[in-house]
């Protein structure tokens, strides 16, 4: 997968957030950790929104990402007009 590639899938797991974020008033978006281990581009991409504070994990220890946008990821989506 390329640069390009990767930026590309965070942009859209990012949307994915942002749009989870509107449509269920603020909650978090929770999936199993287990899937990421068969994905990895998925995986490398969220740890991507993560480390650039555009998205939150508050599942911490367990087994789950509890994944949400946070005021700087939508910033982000807001200046790409991607919405």
């Amino acid at each position: 997968m390329t640069i390009e590639d990767e930026n590309k899938l965070s942009d859209m797991l990012l949307q994915s957030l942002y749009d989870y974020h509107f449509a269920y008033n603020g909650e978090s978006y929770t999936l199993p950790k287990s899937m990421l281990s068969a994905d990895v581009n998925s995986k490398l991409a969220i740890e991507y929104l993560i480390d650039k504070e555009y998205a939150v994990d508050t599942g911490k220890e367990s087994a789950n990402l509890v994944l949400a946008i946070t005021e700087k990821g939508m910033e982000y989506i807001k200046s790409k007009h991607i919405h």
